[in-house]
């Protein structure tokens, strides 16, 4: 009898281990399901509504820069710069959150999503790259005119000032390019890790959570992010003498690239293989 239970309990056990076998692979595959088909919602959007949706995601993210700002603000002179800048990570991801809770567009937090219904051989690259355009100057005229709406009320408001900004956007940029072309690719890969991330919960608390720890991250090591990147160089560029225009496209530029790299390749390429290898040798 005692034989009997143990072998009931032996069977049962290796019941439930190849159960979990099955649900691995299909949960993998119903978070990548999931991802590829809000890309194809995205790629059905009319370029108009997209466009407006990519500017309001430039203002919104602009929140952050000012709780970056008043951060350094408030503490500059009292607490090393050093340990300050760290202190980001604490206030960097507000305007995360009311972009991606308010499903606003976002380039980073699109690149892997909008890289995979290509892989699945839904969407040429050339409507990629149209969508990836809208979205990036629509994200990059957004930031320009929060700059613009921000920079003197801050300072009547005495949240920050002029010389606050320079500080800032000096700070994001005096880097070699290489260093900034890497550090994008590693914030690009984080935002895309976000968004696949985002697709395995439902529950609004989890989400913020999630956000806030990836882009908490991105903000607290220094990663550079093209969208909030571009609203700190660009507050700086118009506010000092030593940064040119020239270094503000550049900077642009590269950490464009640097975080399509990260989400399409790394995140969006890498995941999509690892469907495929799995698919093939089921």
């Amino acid at each position: 009898m005692k034989e009997e239970n143990k072998d009931q309990e032996k069977h049962q056990k290796d019941l439930e281990k190849k159960s979990e076998e099955v649900k691995e692979p299909n949960k993998y595959t119903e978070i990548l399901s999931r991802v590829i088909h809000e890309g194809e919602e995205i790629f059905k959007i009319k370029k108009r509504a997209m466009f407006l949706s990519a500017g309001i995601a430039g203002l919104e993210i602009g929140f952050s820069y000012v709780l970056v700002c008043t951060v350094f603000f408030l503490l500059q002179g009292s607490v090393d710069d050093t340990f300050i800048y760290k202190l980001f990570g604490l206030v960097y991801p507000l305007g995360f959150i009311l972009v991606i809770l308010g499903k606003s567009a976002l380039f980073t937090e699109q690149t892997s999503v909008l890289a995979l219904p290509v892989l699945n051989g839904q969407r040429s690259i050339w409507e990629l790259l149209q969508i990836w355009g809208i979205v990036i100057i629509g994200n990059v005229i957004g930031g320009i005119a929060f700059v613009f709406f921000i920079g003197s009320l801050a300072s009547k408001l005495n949240v920050f000032n002029e010389e606050t900004m320079v500080v800032i956007g000096t700070h994001v940029l005096d880097h070699d390019y290489w260093v900034l072309l890497v550090s994008a690719i590693f914030a690009g890969w984080l935002m895309g890790l976000l968004t696949w991330l985002l697709n395995s919960t439902t529950t609004t608390l989890t989400r913020i959570v999630i956000i806030t720890l990836i882009t908490g991250t991105i903000g607290f090591v220094g990663f550079h992010h093209s969208i909030v990147g571009n609203i700190e160089v660009f507050g700086a560029f118009l506010h000092s003498d030593a940064i040119t225009l020239t270094d503000y496209l550049m900077f642009l530029l590269i950490t464009l690239m640097g975080n399509g790299i990260g989400g399409a390749i790394v995140v969006g390429l890498f995941k999509y293989r690892i469907f495929e290898s799995n698919h093939a040798r089921g």
